[in-house]
């Protein structure tokens, strides 16, 4: 039990302004603010516990927490934990001014926000994906998507709420532990391990090949340029359209309209003396046709 007269925040008062920072995240999204709507909201119970005896100090905390905020939603939530933290120290008389809350938010969201596009669009959700998929193809079946929605959900709340109450526990600690470089280690071996799950899913789910032929001496049997390609390198083709792909939207910067429209186009040309041959009853096209 807290002494006598000291302000103490519940599980039921952390749990709440987790659910809704969860489901909240992006409302009220703006330029000039982006997620600082939602971040009072969240800290709506953590404040009224602390300060609802006192109008004022109500007021001045909504002020407070009405700066520009923004973090990647899941792994950037350990700065709800440790202002929260601050937030209750506060309130039992620490000499902690609005500055100091709010350096530490900015200090915290710049790294975790890395840490988490890294690590869930960059890794686990490329993972997750190619899980399903797997699941699915050629069969159909929709525990694909069910266990995409089903394994999303479960590691992304479970870390959510693991890194909330870590904030909140260690308080000003967890910033030593950002500033350690162990961090930055994880993000590196993330970004890595997503380009080799990326790398694996496009081998895997990339159907690109050529029925092209040549032939060698006279009389003896075509040989299918596929089948050399497979001996000498699995997978290039597939390989040379992601790196085509890679090359024009982090080289060239192509939005992704513009990458859809040039697989699309390599897909027409490929298949086009195909469809030609189909329509017109030309069947030598079809042996140009890479697809």
């Amino acid at each position: 039990m807290p002494p006598a007269g000291e302000k103490k925040l519940t599980q039921g008062d952390l749990r709440r302004a987790w659910w809704i920072w969860t489901f909240f995240n992006l409302s009220a999204f703006s330029m000039e603010r982006m997620q600082a709507p939602a971040f009072v909201y969240m800290m709506s119970p953590i404040i009224k516990r602390l300060y609802g005896d006192r109008p004022d100090e109500v007021k001045q905390a909504l002020k407070r927490h009405m700066v520009f905020f923004n973090t990647e939603p899941q792994t950037g939530v350990i700065a709800h934990g440790v202002t929260a933290a601050l937030e209750e120290q506060r309130a039992n008389g620490a000499p902690i001014d609005d500055e100091a809350i709010n350096s530490v938010k900015a200090g915290i969201m710049g790294p975790m926000a890395g840490i988490g596009d890294s690590m869930i669009p960059g890794t686990l959700i490329p993972i997750l994906l190619g899980i399903g998929i797997g699941i699915s193809q050629g069969t159909g079946s929709a525990l694909g998507p069910i266990f995409y929605i089903v394994a999303y959900l479960a590691i992304i709340l479970s870390l959510s709420y693991y890194l909330f109450m870590f904030g909140y526990r260690y308080g000003m600690n967890t910033m030593r532990e950002l500033a350690s470089g162990g961090f930055r280690r994880l993000t590196s071996s993330l970004a890595i391990l997503g380009l080799v799950t990326a790398g694996g899913i496009g081998a895997s789910i990339i159907a690109l090949s050529t029925p092209l032929t040549y032939s060698g001496a006279a009389g003896a049997a075509p040989v299918k340029i596929q089948d050399t390609l497979d001996k000498v390198f699995p997978h290039l083709l597939p390989l040379a359209l992601v790196l085509i792909l890679w090359y024009g939207m982090r080289r060239r910067g192509w939005p992704i309209n513009r990458a859809l429209f040039v697989t699309l186009a390599i897909t027409f040309v490929g298949f086009l003396p195909n469809l030609l041959g189909q329509l017109f009853g030309l069947s030598g096209l079809k042996a140009w046709s890479i697809f």
